[in-house]
């Protein structure tokens, strides 16, 4: 039985990517290319805690803490792991009772992120998406974007950004992330409104989305304290 998550089944294999050149927190960290990550048995692996009960929380990968303290809104760089089916928990130390666990079987030179939510059931649970990243190289006059509602609650949200009549992604319900979409490079403030609403419930300004790279937004916060986390994503092509 899974307490506050669920399987994703049917990920699969990303393609080969050379490096990728991730910027979140700040800071600029970079993950070697996935044709070296496979040919050591490895997956890539990245948390994102957008779970606002947590100040730091610890993502175990079986009976081993795979990521320790990982602080609210902040994404950590990928780091390998073995390609193996996992069973992914949140876990405050290696006798506790998981707040969510998630099984997912991870191949090899994949990227992948954990995203650990909040869960409507009450304070004791949390929800664990594990995300297969399906990382590529992206066209030069094209950026790619994703969108993740991390926010407990029955409000389904739209994401706009200034200059854009239409949403960038719509109707985006809690716990989903709206795929992968490309888009013309654009700059602006990046708005997440109640789904064919005008109230804004989050902003992030002086957003430049450029070409070639990827994005992941996710939502996250309280009510009446909502915030849009960016994580970027520059994926190289493979050299071989």
């Amino acid at each position: 039985m899974l307490v506050g998550g669920a399987v994703l089944a049917g990920c699969k294999s990303n393609p080969e990517t050379g490096a990728v050149t991730s910027k979140a927190n700040g800071q600029t960290t970079t993950a070697p290319a996935s044709d070296a990550v496979e040919a050591r048995d490895k997956a890539l692996v990245r948390v994102i805690n957008a779970s606002p009960a947590d100040p730091t929380l610890n993502i175990y990968a079986g009976d081993s803490a795979a990521f320790s303290a990982v602080a609210f809104k902040h994404a950590t760089p990928y780091r390998e792991i073995p390609d193996n089916l996992f069973d992914f928990q949140i876990k405050g130390g290696p006798g506790a009772e998981p707040l969510a666990h998630n099984r997912e079987n991870l191949h090899d030179g994949g990227h992948y992120t954990i995203v650990a939510l909040p869960d409507q059931g009450g304070a004791d649970k949390r929800n664990l998406r594990v995300l297969d990243d399906d990382l590529k190289p992206v066209p030069a006059d094209k950026a790619r974007l994703r969108f993740i509602n991390g926010v407990a609650s029955d409000t389904d949200v739209d994401l706009y950004i200034t200059g854009r009549k239409d949403a960038l992604f719509d109707g985006v319900n809690f716990k989903s992330e709206a795929g992968w979409n490309e888009f013309d490079p654009m700059t602006g403030t990046l708005t997440v409104r109640p789904d064919n609403g005008s109230a804004a419930l989050a902003t992030l300004s002086n957003v430049k989305l450029e070409g070639g790279k990827s994005y992941t937004f996710v939502l996250t916060g309280k009510r009446g304290k909502l915030q849009i986390l960016k994580i970027e994503d520059d994926v190289a092509k493979d050299s071989n």
